[in-house]
């Protein structure tokens, strides 16, 4: 009996290390430990929206005026003398708002130190006035010389290098530096005079200056992403903008001409004005950080057993609702040739005021001969957002503005207005989706645009006079005009579109589109002219009004993103 239980014992012992050590040999079905969470990197791309304020720095304007024709003084016989010039400085005040966009790329080498690139554009209504008055008293007499000064900056962008620091216990946080490469639309407008007290001599010009002027652009800022949001960061930057200098020359608009009642001639004069565009800028902003070609490590179906699925296909066509697009687009006037309107030739005034009437070049039906106007292309940044109704059907609104000269061609030949444009549109487009990566779409639309910020550039031109004319009898070949304000009514359009986006992956893709926006403004204007041949007819008005068929073709290229897919399905 001993024997026996002393056998089950041992069996049974035998058993249990048996059962335990196949247990051993079973492969573990507990879930892995949830891993660490990334650590925090600058490294990527990044794009976002800025707003601030510019202000003066500290600059000064210089010019002159100086004679180069004389006023005879005395009677037995009379001297030609040449009145004295001058030379001013006046003072600069640059200052207003600036808004605008920024992209950008990082690079972090290691904990402390971030390299990158930054290119970013800015709207700004940053401006200044000056004046200055000098009185000389010469053998001609007593007057007064005058100068009357505008600068403005309508935009202005930089590309620039950033150098960044930061410290392992607040990776988060980066102090950078930054400078390279600035240009920017300025206009600088200066109006001359010169008064002899006593007389009605009153010798008048001015100057203009209007082009894209380069320079430079350095400081430095601070940016911080929140531990909760890290794909966005806010920035608080400071930025010095050099554009140069600027030089506006006079353009005598009456030398030459006898004075009324005195019979003696206008003298002539040359004058110039120098004027420094460098300011201060301090703005607020906010980026959002992606990278389009990161590494996503594969999961596994709910953390337990691990895959054994190969890698995932390069492109998903999952359905993304939600669609951003940032491009950079040209925008090309394809009519461009409008028809100027005489306004004035049906008034009971016409035969006085009119200069379409007055120089012959108005026909019956109120045109202008030989006068037409065109507008220069642009290129500009644009934005892109869309949703998806399902894979194929998607509405997408499309934002910009855009910088335009309006000019003048033939008998009004001049860069006489420039003006900003809003034109926002709505499109319904169908998207192809049969070509797997290549997603080629149409579009149809409405587009409506509103004009902002219209200023004439005050050139100067001449207006030939037509044979047989009320001023060519006079022995009037032709009169000086220039134009004394623009404004430019709204208008609505149809937009018609074809492009594709070739998607990199599920998220990420490139676009290029093509757009025909129906644009056909109207132009209201009044032109003031001189005819130095004829003072006693003083100044002529002219109300002009211009038919402006722009309906421009926008080229436009640039990256694509979709998201949302987890949160919604399709509508239909």
């Amino acid at each position: 009996m001993k024997n026996f239980v002393r056998g089950a014992l041992a069996a049974l012992l035998v058993g249990s290390v048996g059962a335990a050590a196949q247990a051993a040999d079973l492969p573990s079905y507990k879930a892995p430990p949830p891993p660490l969470p990334p650590a925090f990197t600058w490294t990527g791309l990044y794009g976002g929206v800025n707003i601030g304020y510019g202000f003066g720095a500290s600059s000064s304007e210089t010019g002159g005026l100086g004679y180069l024709t004389g006023v005879p003084v005395g009677v037995d016989p009379p001297v030609n003398v040449v009145p004295l010039g001058s030379a001013w400085t006046t003072g600069q005040n640059l200052q207003g708002v600036l808004g605008g966009g920024q992209l950008g790329y990082n690079y972090q080498f290691n904990p402390w130190l971030v390299l990158g690139a930054e290119a970013d554009i800015q709207a700004a209504d940053i401006g200044s006035h000056g004046n200055a008055v000098v009185g000389i008293v010469d053998a001609v007499g007593p007057h007064v010389q005058s100068v009357n000064s505008t600068k403005k900056v309508d935009w202005f962008g930089t590309v620039r290098g950033r150098v960044g620091f930061t410290l392992p216990s607040m990776p988060n946080l980066m102090v950078y530096g930054t400078g390279g490469f600035a240009y920017g639309q300025v206009v600088h407008n200066v109006g001359f005079a010169d008064n002899f007290i006593g007389t009605t001599i009153s010798s008048v010009g001015h100057g203009y200056y209007d082009n894209t002027k380069v320079g430079w652009a350095a400081g430095g800022g601070l940016e911080w992403s929140p531990s909760m949001f890290p794909t966005w960061s806010l920035k608080a930057e400071y930025l010095y903008v050099d554009l140069g200098s600027t030089r506006a020359n006079s353009v005598p608009l009456n030398g030459g001409v006898p004075s009324i009642g005195l019979g003696v001639t206008t003298p002539l004069f040359a004058g110039t004005q120098s004027s420094p565009t460098r300011f201060h800028t301090v703005r607020a902003g906010i980026n959002w950080h992606f990278d389009p070609f990161a590494v996503v490590a594969p999961s596994s179906a709910g953390g337990a057993l691990p895959s054994v699925k190969g890698p995932p296909p390069a492109f998903v066509d999952s359905y993304q609702p939600f669609q951003v697009r940032l491009k950079v687009a040209g925008v090309i006037p394809l009519d461009g040739h409008g028809t100027v309107y005489d306004s004035g030739a049906g008034t009971l005034a016409a035969g006085l005021g009119s200069i379409g009437v007055r120089s012959g070049l108005t026909g019956a039906n109120g045109v202008i001969a030989g006068a037409s106007t065109n507008t220069s292309t642009s290129i500009i940044p644009m934005l892109d957002v869309a949703y998806y109704l399902n894979k194929n059907w998607a509405i997408e609104a499309i934002c910009c503005v855009a910088p335009h000269h309006i000019q003048g061609t033939g008998t009004i030949a001049s860069d006489f207005a420039r003006a900003w444009l809003f034109p926002p549109s709505v499109m319904l487009q169908y998207h192809v989706t049969n070509f797997g990566a290549f997603q080629p779409y149409l579009g149809v639309g409405v587009n409506f645009t509103t004009f902002w910020n219209t200023r004439v550039n005050n050139d100067v031109w001449g207006i030939p006079m037509a044979p047989g004319s009320f001023l060519s009898t006079l022995g009037v070949p032709a009169v000086l005009s220039t134009f004394q304000y623009a404004t430019v009514s709204p208008s609505w359009g149809v937009v018609g579109q074809a492009g594709f986006d070739y998607m990199l992956n599920d998220h990420w893709g490139v676009n290029l589109d093509f757009k025909y926006v129906g644009l056909h403004p109207m132009v209201h204007s009044t032109v003031i002219s001189f005819a130095p041949q004829a003072p006693a007819a003083g100044a002529i008005f002219i109300p002009v009004k211009v038919s402006l068929p722009i309906n421009p073709i926008v080229i436009s290229a640039g990256l694509t993103y979709r998201f949302g897919g987890s949160l919604l399905s399709p509508l239909f």
